[in-house]
C-alpha cells in the first residue's frame, strides 16, 4: 500500500516507522523544518512544505495525493490540506469537519447538546474580567478551556481544574496570557470519573470500540502541571458497553450527515447514573491510538485504509488490554528547545529490533552516529512511551513495566502509579455498570 502522513510538528513520525513495519510504502510530508530530526535515521527524511499559499503546488501549496491508497493527518489544525487530500484519496486524521469539532471549544459542546449527549453548564468568555464577574457572582468550580488560535492544536497544559472559585480568580490572568488572549469557556466542574470512548468510523457505522483512562497530570498521585498524557490504559468494548450507548451511539447520525470516516473519542465525565461529555478528539490521540495500534496487531493499515475509504474493516483484537507510560528528561513538561538536550543517550531500544520499535511510541529520538544506538533529537524532552498488551490490565502494565525498565536515559523523568491509578478508576466504572 502506498501511503502519505502529514504533519505539522512530526507527532505523528512513530506512525511512519510502524506503517512501514507492515510492508507499506510511507511518504512523510513535514510543515514545519525544526522537527525533522525526530526519528532521523529510523524512518525516511520528511519532504518539507511550505505552506505559503503565495506559492502554489497543485494549487493550494500542497503535495498532489493522487495515487495514494491511503493519506493521514497525525493532529487537526491543517483542514484545507486534509480536505484538498480528501479530493484525491481516502483521506482521516484532519479536515473541515474535525478541525471545528475539536479547536473550536463551543462548537464541539453544541455538536454534543445536538446528538443528546448532556454537557455540565458552561459560558464563553473574551476576556478575564468578564469571567471574573461572572465567577464572582456564581462562586461555583469551573474547568478554564482555552479556544485555539491560529490552526494550531490544543494545548492541554492551559486547560485548568481549578480547585474553587477563589482558587480560578487567582490563575485565571495568567492561564489568559499563556494562551495569548485566546477566547476561552469555563465550564462547571462535575465530580466523577473521567473516561475517553473511542472507535473508528466508516461513514455508516462503529468498529473496534475501546475505552480509555488516561493520567495528564505531571507527577504521581496526580500532582504537577497538566501534560497530554502521562500514562494510559486502553481496554477493548463491546457495543452493548453503557458508556458507548449512552454516548458515542448517539452521535452515529450526526457523523453520517457529515461523512465523517476516521478515528473519534469522546471524552466523558461519568457519576454513578448520569454521563457528561467535555471533549472531542477526531484524530490520532496521543498516547491513546499507538497503543490501540499495539493492540490491533499487524493490518494495522489495512484498518484504517477501510474506515477512510468507507469499507467494512476487519474487527479484531491480539489482546484486550493495553499500557503505556510516558518517559521525559528535563525541560519537558515545558516545550522550550535547550541544545544541551540533544544527543543524550537513549539505551534499552536496539534501534535493529523492529519489535520493540513498534511497542515504544517514539518522539524526542533519533538515530546515533554510526546507527547503532539512540539519542535525543533535541525537542523538548518527550522523549516517548514504553507500551504493553495483555488479556488483563496487570498483564499489559507488566509488559509496559518490563519495556519501561530496560530503558536507561540520564535524568529519565515517568510515572510509578499508572497501573494503580488507571486500575481504580477502571474498578469504579466497573462498580458502576459502565463497562
Amino acid at each position: 500500500m502506498r501511503i502519505a502522513l502529514s504533519s505539522y510538528s512530526a507527532m505523528g513520525a512513530w506512525f511512519v516507522l510502524r506503517l512501514m513495519a507492515e510492508g507499506h510504502k510511507v511518504d512523510y510530508y513535514l510543515s514545519k523544518r525544526e522537527y525533522e530530526d525526530v526519528l532521523a535515521g529510523l524512518i525516511p527524511a520528511p519532504k518539507l512544505l511550505s505552506l505559503d499559499h503565495r506559492r502554489t503546488v497543485e494549487g493550494f501549496g500542497y503535495p498532489s495525493y493522487k495515487g495514494y491508497d491511503l493519506s493521514l493527518f497525525d493532529l487537526t489544525g491543517r483542514a484545507k490540506q486534509a480536505d484538498y487530500s480528501k479530493s484525491q484519496c481516502p483521506t482521516l486524521g484532519d479536515g473541515s469537519f474535525e478541525h471545528i469539532l475539536e479547536d473550536d471549544r463551543e462548537a464541539g459542546i453544541q455538536a454534543m447538546e445536538y446528538c443528546g449527549i448532556n454537557v455540565p453548564p458552561y459560558q464563553k468568555f473574551q476576556t478575564p474580567a468578564e469571567a471574573k464577574a461572572f465567577v464572582k457572582k456564581t462562586q461555583k468550580r469551573y474547568v478554564f478551556k482555552p479556544f485555539t488560535i491560529g490552526g494550531t492544536t490544543q494545548d492541554t497544559a492551559t486547560t485548568y481544574v481549578a480547585k474553587d472559585a477563589a482558587d480560578l480568580l487567582a490563575v485565571i490572568d495568567p492561564l489568559f496570557a499563556a494562551t495569548k488572549g485566546a477566547p476561552f469557556i469555563l465550564q462547571e466542574f462535575i465530580a466523577g470519573t473521567e473516561i475517553g470512548t473511542e472507535a473508528f468510523f466508516n461513514g455508516t457505522d462503529f468498529y473496534c470500540l475501546t475505552g480509555t483512562i488516561e493520567e495528564k497530570k505531571f507527577m504521581n498521585d496526580n500532582h504537577g502541571p497538566n501534560t497530554g498524557c502521562a500514562g494510559n490504559l486502553i481496554f477493548a468494548m463491546s457495543t452493548g458497553a453503557r458508556i458507548f450507548q449512552e454516548g458515542l451511539e448517539k452521535t452515529k447520525a450526526m457523523l453520517q450527515q457529515a461523512g465523517f470516516r476516521g478515528i473519534l473519542d469522546l471524552n466523558t465525565i461519568v457519576t454513578e447514573d448520569k454521563i457528561y461529555g467535555l471533549e472531542w478528539t477526531p484524530r490520532f490521540g496521543y498516547l491513546c491510538c499507538p497503543t490501540i495500534a499495539t493492540m490491533y496487531g499487524h493490518g494495522y493499515a489495512d484498518l484504517l485504509q477501510a474506515v477512510a475509504s468507507g469499507g467494512t474493516p476487519h474487527q479484531k483484537w491480539t489482546a484486550s488490554y493495553g499500557m503505556s507510560v510516558t518517559v521525559t528528561i528535563p525541560p519537558y513538561p515545558t516545550e522550550i528547545r535547550l541544545p544541551k538536550a540533544k544527543g543524550i543517550p537513549i539505551e534499552g531500544i536496539d534501534p535493529e529490533d523492529q519489535e520493540a520499535l513498534c511497542n515504544t511510541f517514539l518522539f524526542d529520538a533519533m538515530l546515533a552516529k554510526g546507527g547503532k544506538s539512540l539519542v535525543t533529537s533535541g525537542n523538548y524532552g518527550y522523549v516517548g512511551a514504553p507500551m504493553g498488551t495483555g488479556d488483563s490490565i496487570e498483564g499489559a502494565y507488566a509488559a509496559c513495566e518490563a519495556r519501561l525498565k530496560r530503558l536507561q536515559i540520564p535524568n529519565c523523568q515517568y510515572r510509578t502509579d499508572i497501573l494503580h491509578s488507571t486500575r481504580k478508576r477502571y474498578n469504579m466504572l466497573e462498580l458502576n455498570s459502565w463497562l
